[in-house]
């Protein structure tokens, strides 16, 4: 696995691209969850210390392949429109779900939303998501550096 992979709007990956190096998150929140075997050993390690603070913060999107990335690509673009999907969600093969190494997260109190942002999970992870090797992907004020919208949620 290539952990400095870029992916963005400008750095696509194939329709082919799958990291053999994929495993269960054992997500509390959602089934089936794959993230690559590394990233998944730090996340448990970051949701260990999370836990001790009394922040129950997991994984409820991991791995997503290029089929699945332009099924929920397409739906919200059906539903909002292209002005609003280019700006909320990547089109198929310029996401980093699929790497493996990207994830949203959750804890026991908000769904993946903005709201997120004002929960004590998100200051703590704010504060302490680098020692495990994880940056907040698409912060506030950087949307035009990103090209998103700010996702209190979205890790790598």
């Amino acid at each position: 696995m290539d952990y400095s992979i870029l992916v963005n709007k400008d750095n696509p990956l194939s329709r082919a691209y799958i990291p053999n190096t994929l495993e269960n998150a054992h997500s509390e929140y959602k089934e089936n969850i794959l993230l690559d075997n590394k990233a998944l050993e730090a996340f448990q390690e970051l949701k260990r210390e999370a836990l001790r603070y009394g922040y129950h913060i997991d994984i409820v999107s991991g791995y997503r392949d290029y089929d699945y990335q332009e099924k929920i690509y397409n739906k919200l673009l059906e539903e909002k429109g292209f002005t609003y999907a280019i700006t909320r969600i990547a089109s198929p093969g310029k996401s980093e779900h699929q790497t493996g190494l990207a994830f949203d997260l959750n804890d026991s109190k908000t769904s993946v939303r903005d709201s997120f942002e004002f929960t004590d999970a998100y200051k703590w992870l704010k504060e302490n998501a680098y020692k495990y090797g994880f940056i907040l992907r698409y912060p506030k004020g950087k949307s035009d550096i990103t090209g998103y919208k700010f996702e209190p949620w979205h890790y790598r």
